[in-house]
């Protein structure tokens, strides 16, 4: 099974990326390879899993680089790239670019390229949608 993790380099990414490391598999399947894909470089080492696992540096506000990124066709998408509320308050083009052009561009790609192909795609998020009121500490597993 070939993953492709948008937004990996973030918090949610890593957490997904030694989840994934920890069991192998997904639905079953042995994991053959992920593909990290991030707009900035990866700064965690990404060696010593069981499986392949790449990096790149993908802009998803662009339409070309996305459709190049699902044209290897990965079996499951875990889209977590995204500008997260704060920022995006403070630079609304920004946060709209990433947050709606961005899956519009993801899933406009999938659609390109959809002979015969469906991949599974995973959207998420994280408490910061929800706004106040917010704990004074909160660890990973929050």
């Amino acid at each position: 099974m070939k993953i492709l993790i948008t937004g990996g380099g973030g918090m949610l990414g890593q957490k997904l990326i030694a989840g994934l490391a920890k069991v192998g598999s997904l639905n079953g399947k042995k994991i053959e390879s992920i593909t990290v894909v991030d707009a900035y470089k990866q700064s965690q080492a990404l060696d010593g899993f069981d499986f392949k696992i790449t990096s790149k540096i993908v802009d998803i506000t662009d339409r070309k680089e996305c459709d190049a990124m699902i044209a290897e066709k990965p079996d499951v998408i875990f889209h977590l790239a995204a500008i997260v509320s704060g920022e995006a308050e403070s630079d609304f083009e920004k946060g709209y670019r990433v947050n709606v052009d961005g899956m519009r561009n993801l899933f406009d790609a999938i659609r390109l390229h959809s002979d015969q192909y469906c991949p599974r795609v995973v959207f998420t998020s994280s408490v910061a949608v929800y706004g106040g009121p917010y704990l004074d500490v909160a660890d990973d597993n929050f």
